[in-house]
């Protein structure tokens, strides 16, 4: 069955008490009531969407996602959470939260790539959520808002929010709740994080918990190995895809999930797969990056991907894309 932490439904109960609303609404028809909820551990995701549904018809003269959005911390999101407020900076803290975001909530993916320009991390459903999906949207953009600005100590407003919801007639509560420039209608839910943020050091960062975190979810991580498909091709070409060049070798990897670099390589192995075509993968997007947007010589880019030789980039990207660089170039669109 399903499951998800209890901190965003225990929220909804505490907003109803502080208001003193009869919460009896949320546990209608429900195996648990008030003390497993404050007391135990996670919930179906039955019961928690009930709660919300109950709980946003009480509160029907509030913005629920926002409400809950401006109170919550990224704690919420257990050891993930834990990783991420401990990162060395903006960057492995969403790295984690992109590799990781499944070991707290199964329905939901957070992604991420890196890009020239910064950092896009991308909200998608696994499973339909459906008439409480914007809450979902809404109180997952305010943490993730909320995380950014306490890393980095100031307000986004150079970063860009893209929600793929119609354009809403209470559009100044969105405007009002979340600090960048806002579109609507957008084909998936979206944030752009400027560059210049995701490599300042954290004022947060703890060497040690850090460690400590990352071991821990490196542990969720095996777990997951009962029941996903490739649960480390999907952390590894996270990993690739929001880092900058030059890429981490297959050493610096099997650190951070604390095994050796023979085990992760069998690992890989049982996924069908290998580290080493994950890192090409990358690399040949990177390189896609740099030819379509920059006007970087063919040897200057190589040089950024971390090649010795301009002759072996250009071989492997004949060998991925069919053609030359320069012929790429000349063939895309800039």
């Amino acid at each position: 069955m399903e499951t998800i932490s209890p901190v965003y439904a225990r929220l909804v109960l505490r907003e109803l008490q502080r208001r003193e609303i009869d919460p009896a609404p949320l546990f209608d028809d429900l195996s648990i009531g008030p003390d497993e909820l404050l007391h135990g551990g996670d919930i179906s995701m039955p019961d928690f969407l009930h709660m919300l549904r109950a709980g946003d018809q009480l509160l029907d003269d509030e913005q629920l996602g926002f409400l809950l959005g401006r109170k919550i911390h990224v704690l919420a999101l257990g050891p993930v959470g834990v990783a991420i407020a401990s990162a060395p900076n903006l960057r492995e803290g969403l790295q984690v939260l992109e590799s990781f975001s499944r070991l707290h909530a199964t329905y939901v993916d957070i992604g991420a790539r890196s890009t020239l320009q910064g950092m896009t991390v991308t909200i998608l459903y696994r499973h339909d959520t459906g008439d409480v999906e914007r809450f979902h949207t809404e109180t997952a953009m305010m943490l993730l808002q909320q995380y950014i600005e306490t890393t980095i100590g100031e307000p986004i407003r150079d970063a860009r929010f893209r929600l793929a919801i119609p354009k809403p007639e209470n559009r100044m509560e969105y405007t009002d709740a979340l600090h960048g420039q806002i579109s609507f209608g957008a084909t998936a839910n979206e944030v752009d994080i400027p560059h210049r943020w995701l490599n300042q050091p954290s004022p947060f960062y703890h060497p040690e918990l850090w460690r400590q975190a990352q071991m821990t979810l490196s542990k969720g991580l095996k777990r997951l190995s009962a029941s996903e498909e490739a649960p480390y091709t999907q952390h590894i070409a996270g990993l690739l895809r929001t880092s900058e060049p030059p890429l981490a070798d297959l050493a610096a990897v099997a650190f951070d999930l604390n095994i050796s670099q023979r085990t992760l390589n069998r690992r890989l192995q049982a996924e069908n797969t290998s580290f080493r075509r994950l890192k090409s993968q990358a690399m040949t997007r990177w390189a896609k990056q740099y030819l379509r947007e920059t006007d970087y010589s063919v040897e200057a880019i190589a040089e950024a991907l971390g090649y010795k030789d301009t002759a072996n980039f250009r071989r492997a990207f004949r060998k991925s894309e069919g053609c030359s660089p320069v012929e790429y170039r000349q063939e895309t669109p800039g």
